[in-house]
């Protein structure tokens, strides 16, 4: 037996620990589309101090442009991947769980059963039995507000790259 606080505080921190992992998933993304840069600097005082930076992980691609003549000529662009992939986070957005227990109140306390034990069967009893199902329902996320202004921060200087 447990008491139905102790199962519901269970359920309730096994659905913040899924959630919490998928929130680790999304922040991977940086890893994904940014790498980190190291970099000394002298601060105001004149000390020297390592500097930490994500820059964007980027490829160059060769684009077709056609110059003052009418030639075909390819230039070099740098695109930063994140501009060119789709950014999908996920998040739980409902839990749902069905069970059948027994319950019984213990000093004061509702105690719920998951055993399944047969309980002696008699005119107005009759044995259950321990089932249940767990439904989780992930879902996309928005992208935040911050993310979006990044990346169309990098399609801007893409785009000014491009004749």
């Amino acid at each position: 037996m447990i008491s139905f606080k102790s199962f519901i505080q269970s359920i309730h921190n096994a659905v913040l620990k899924a959630n919490d992992a998928l929130m680790d998933k999304n922040t991977d993304l940086l890893d994904k589309y940014f790498k980190e840069k190291r970099f000394e600097v002298t601060d105001e005082q004149g000390l020297k101090k390592i500097k930490k930076i994500l820059e964007p992980i980027s490829v160059v691609m060769q684009y077709p442009t056609v110059d003052d003549e009418g030639n075909v000529k390819n230039i070099d662009i740098h695109v930063p991947l994140i501009t060119i992939v789709p950014i999908t986070t996920s998040q739980i957005e409902k839990a749902k769980l069905t069970a059948d227990f027994d319950m019984e109140i213990v000093n004061g306390d509702l105690q719920i059963d998951f055993s399944g034990k047969k309980k002696p069967e008699g005119l107005f009893k009759k044995g259950r039995t321990a089932k249940g199902t767990l439904e989780i329902t992930i879902s996309p996320q928005d992208t935040s507000d911050g993310l979006k202004l990044l990346i169309e921060g990098y399609e801007t200087l893409l785009k000014r790259q491009i004749p």
